[in-house]
């Protein structure tokens, strides 16, 4: 494949396929772990462009996997954001999830772009047997926010798009990773979860740095979320580095 590719390692389990169409983000994340996976510098990275003949790339693996009768999921992305301001002059985006659909190809989009994204549930709603929209969400205060994502959409943007994604019949799934304060990640799952509005969780640690609270609150965390998920049936995956945790929570 030239574009599409098959993650390794942590990225593997949330999906089996993925693509990007540009190369570094301008959201500015400072817990992102991609500059140093990629040997770029932080702040060479945070200067997006597109990727050379992307679309025409997409296009050539997605005939390759329909052929091959490969039907795995593709995810969009890991290393960069499909809806970081630069997608609003290039559109590469929209283009994108149109090929996908033209190939009938399931696949997720996964954005802190908020506001941005809404453009294109057109297309997802058009398509519910193959399309899902995911957001990250870990900050649920304007200082942590700053401090972490200084340029991304804020949670409260991106919870509205959750809404309105759902409520157009698109298959949703939120991020809770990394975990950066448990407390506040607990109340964005409590928030998104009284709002009916995600389909499926995925929740993981903080990687690449020092936890910048007592691992002990791990525990705790966990064990609230474990409660609330399986009392009410809510879908949801502990990612691998959780796992210890939450077996100490039992």
């Amino acid at each position: 494949m030239r574009i599409i590719y098959e993650p390794r390692g942590r990225a593997l389990e949330y999906a089996p396929l993925a693509v990007s169409l540009y190369r570094g983000c301008s959201h500015g994340c400072t817990y992102c772990f991609v500059p140093e996976s990629t040997r770029t510098e932080p702040e060479k990275f945070r200067e997006p462009y597109p990727r050379k003949n992307a679309l025409s790339l997409l296009a050539k693996d997605c005939e390759e996997l329909v052929r091959a009768g490969d039907t795995r999921e593709i995810l969009m992305s890991f290393t960069t954001d499909p809806y970081q301001p630069l997608d609003i002059d290039c559109r590469l985006t929209r283009s994108a999830i149109q090929i996908m659909i033209d190939y009938a190809r399931p696949f997720t989009v996964l954005t802190k772009g908020g506001a941005r994204s809404m453009r294109d549930f057109d297309l997802l709603a058009s398509r519910p047997d193959l399309c899902r929209y995911a957001t990250t969400l870990t900050c649920s205060n304007f200082a942590t926010e700053t401090k972490w994502e200084p340029n991304a959409a804020t949670y409260r943007e991106r919870i509205d798009a959750l809404v309105k994604a759902h409520n157009l019949g698109i298959k949703t799934w939120v991020s809770i990773e990394p975990v950066i304060d448990p407390e506040q990640s607990l109340a964005l799952i409590s928030m998104t979860h009284q709002l009916r509005c995600v389909d499926l969780y995925r929740i993981g640690i903080l990687n690449h740095s020092i936890l910048p609270y007592p691992e002990v609150s791990l525990f705790e965390f966990v064990k609230k979320v474990k409660y609330l998920m399986e009392s009410t049936g809510q879908e949801h995956v502990f990612k691998k580095d959780l796992q210890p945790y939450l077996r100490g929570s039992q």
